[in-house]
């Protein structure tokens, strides 16, 4: 249980930051089109936080790699966020009805921001993890 409010904790906080900056600094989303992007997002997010967890806690099982130090892992935090928000992100921007020029250059921005964001997503989540006393499975 503590896993679970942790790795779902992490993703709102960390999505919900990087949403709002990306919807409308760099798509020029409004304040209201990006509030009803986040809301929107906040049930997926909600489910999908535990399931980030387990998706890169395999990751890491599977690839022998050992969170949160070294070279192996930075490259396996950027993959397991990469993959796993392009998905969720061109979904909830489809479902709001954002419109293809948006919707692309904010996806493109997405995925950007994921390589960028991946290992520090990953080191968040080890601290929020930590926080809770929920060790890591990675």
């Amino acid at each position: 249980m503590r896993r679970f409010l942790a790795d779902t904790f992490a993703m709102v906080a960390f999505s919900t930051a990087a949403g709002l900056f990306i919807e409308v600094v760099v798509a020029d989303l409004t304040i209201g089109e990006s509030a009803r992007v986040r809301l929107s997002a906040l049930p997926v997010i909600l489910l999908a936080g535990r399931f980030y967890g387990l998706y890169r806690d395999w990751l890491f099982r599977r690839a022998g790699g050992r969170a949160p130090g070294g070279a192996r892992s930075a490259l396996l935090d950027t993959f397991a966020n990469t993959s796993f928000q392009a998905g969720l992100y061109s979904a909830l921007l489809a479902v709001n009805g954002i419109h293809w020029p948006q919707s692309a250059k904010a996806l493109l921005f997405v995925i950007t921001f994921s390589v960028l964001a991946g290992r520090p997503y990953g080191l968040f989540l080890t601290w929020v993890r930590k926080l809770c006393g929920a060790s890591s499975a990675a």
